[in-house]
């Protein structure tokens, strides 16, 4: 059922929404701001691994060579009772924060353990060179490398999207354009000029 609307509560959704649209935009940092708050430009990494009675030392060594491999944030999971070299491991790569590498590799472990196995355990952390916890923005590699390329090279207006569940990132010279380029259900725009 439509109901009308008297022109002084429309007149005061109106005032609202513009002066709450740019106060929301000037939350988001544009494209300098962004720069500082992210972490390794070059792609740079460090790994921690995750101490666990199933890993033996070749494990381990088989651990850090991965580090090298991986683009930031990444995590690997495996079954204990499986070992690492088992078809339950899973190695998730190159998501905006470490919390959802850790999910993705858990649930995708979980998915694939045998099932007598015990619950997956996180056992490699991949991380920006440099990090430190606490940055309200954090982008993977390659959505890093793209604040100094294609997003720079968009010219003004421009916004930069993310979905933290996937990893998957956008740009485009509107909010919406940013946000269809970056293809999810959850993106949401980050970075805005």
């Amino acid at each position: 059922m439509f109901k009308r609307i008297s022109p002084k509560l429309a007149g005061l959704v109106l005032a609202l929404t513009a002066t709450a649209l740019p106060a929301l935009a000037q939350t988001l940092p544009n494209m300098r701001e962004a720069r500082r708050l992210v972490f390794a430009r070059d792609g740079a990494v460090v790994g921690e691994v995750i101490p666990n009675d199933s890993l033996s030392t070749a494990d381990v060594a088989i651990l850090n060579q991965i580090v090298a491999t991986q683009k930031y944030y990444a995590a690997v999971a495996i079954s204990p009772d499986q070992g690492l070299v088992s078809e339950a491991t899973v190695a998730a790569a190159n998501f905006h924060d470490e919390d959802n590498a850790r999910r993705v590799a858990l649930e995708g472990c979980n998915e694939r353990r045998a099932e007598d196995s015990a619950e997956c355990a996180i056992v490699l952390i991949i991380r920006p060179e440099g990090w430190e916890p606490g940055r309200p923005l954090q982008l993977n590699t390659d959505a890093t490398a793209a604040l100094w390329g294609s997003y720079r090279q968009l010219g003004r207006p421009r916004a930069m999207a993310i979905s933290e569940a996937t990893g998957q990132w956008g740009v485009g010279d509107s909010w919406e354009a940013a946000v269809s380029d970056c293809g999810q259900p959850d993106c949401r725009v980050v970075v805005d000029n």
